[in-house]
């Protein structure tokens, strides 16, 4: 099947030319701008692959949050705020990660995975960014996750699905594995970077667990509960539990190709202390832990500009291929990226180009003339 039959929305028939297989599906969606292939009889039409590309290239990145103490942690590590209000009145920051070509959007979404959900493809919809995050605090579920510690959700799960029946409550959850890239940087963040970002008088330093989270909309403060007994039976592997990631993660999800990760700081336990840990301070701890790791997975992607430069070598080769196939001279810039080679023949004294380095040299063969 051709690619016009398969993508008709995406690829339509030039006006100029006949279809042939100067160039390919695959070539053709490596360029991000609006191209007219008229050697190939389809047009590329930039709008429509948006929304099935993420391009790499791209400087935007966008980190939501759910409360107060969760926006200002997050803030509190970018320069440069300003103010841009989406047209459905949702409130964004934009700001600069100092040290990096990144400018980070930061919104506050509120408590719970509904609104989360909306205000994530709203995100997204709106800003076409490189990848988002959900950054904030949640309760620990495991021994050997202290307060203070991140967790970096390697998978999502939302729990509450199920059927309630004669025999009991079965469960029906749902899962969501975050993005391998995502998950890749923040492995590398965790071997040291991140520590820059943290305070030097944190004392223990707080570690970075790589596990799935679970997400519901319960807040959880007690290990003795009927919840509680459900969920260390059924999802014994979580290190985490919140209200947010299961809608974040879903948006994301059906977003198509954005990478996302949902970061926590652990602020409780969720064994009954909530009151008496979050009276210490621990809710601000955590936040800014979580921010810390949020930064610092952000810095190891790769810079956005290289990747800009890198993206834009397809369009060279696009446009080289172009005007040999007409017949045309190829433009100065492509010809001065290619390796010295001679352009046109020397026969019966013709004239030799050759380019080398953006250096042009013209040798006029015997009894050339004016030829």
């Amino acid at each position: 099947m051709g690619a016009s039959a398969r993508y008709p929305t995406l690829l339509q028939p030039s006006a100029v030319g006949t279809p042939t297989s100067g160039l390919d599906w695959q070539t053709a969606c490596r360029s991000k701008r609006q191209w007219a292939f008229d050697q190939a009889g389809f047009t590329y039409r930039d709008q429509h692959v948006e929304a099935l590309m993420v391009s790499t290239g791209t400087k935007t990145i966008v980190v939501l949050t759910a409360l107060s103490v969760e926006y200002l942690a997050v803030t509190e590590t970018l320069a440069n705020l300003q103010r841009e209000d989406h047209p459905s009145g949702m409130i964004f920051e934009r700001g600069e990660l100092p040290g990096t070509s990144w400018v980070i959007y930061v919104a506050e979404a509120g408590e719970g995975n509904q609104a989360t959900a909306v205000l994530t493809e709203r995100a997204i919809s709106w800003l076409s960014p490189r990848a988002v995050f959900f950054t904030g605090i949640a309760g620990g579920r495991k021994q050997d996750v202290a307060l203070g510690d991140v967790v970096i959700a390697t998978q999502v799960w939302g729990y509450q699905g199920g059927k309630q029946g004669v025999d009991g409550f079965q469960g029906r959850p749902r899962a969501w594995e975050t993005s391998f890239e995502l998950q890749q940087a923040a492995r590398y963040a965790g071997r040291g970077p991140w520590s820059k970002y943290i305070s030097p008088s944190t004392d223990p330093t707080p570690r970075i667990h790589f596990k799935p989270i679970l997400a519901g909309e319960i807040v959880l403060d007690s290990s003795q509960s009927a919840l509680g007994g459900y969920l260390d039976s059924h999802y014994n592997g979580a290190a985490a539990i919140e209200m947010e990631g299961a809608g974040f993660a879903s948006a994301a999800h059906l977003a198509g190709a954005v990478p996302f990760l949902v970061v926590r700081g652990i602020s409780d336990k969720a064994d009954g202390t909530k009151q008496a840990t979050d009276a210490t301070g621990t809710q601000e701890t955590a936040a800014r832990h979580a921010a810390a790791a949020t930064m610092a997975v952000i810095a190891a992607l790769p810079d956005p500009a290289a990747q800009q430069d890198a993206d834009a070598q397809p369009e060279r080769r696009h446009a080289q291929n172009a005007a040999n196939a007409n017949g045309t001279p190829a433009a100065p810039q492509a010809a001065a990226a290619r390796s010295p080679r001679q352009i046109n023949g020397a026969d019966h004294g013709g004239v030799v180009y050759a380019v080398q380095n953006g250096s042009q040299t013209v040798h006029n063969g015997p009894g050339a003339g004016d030829r």
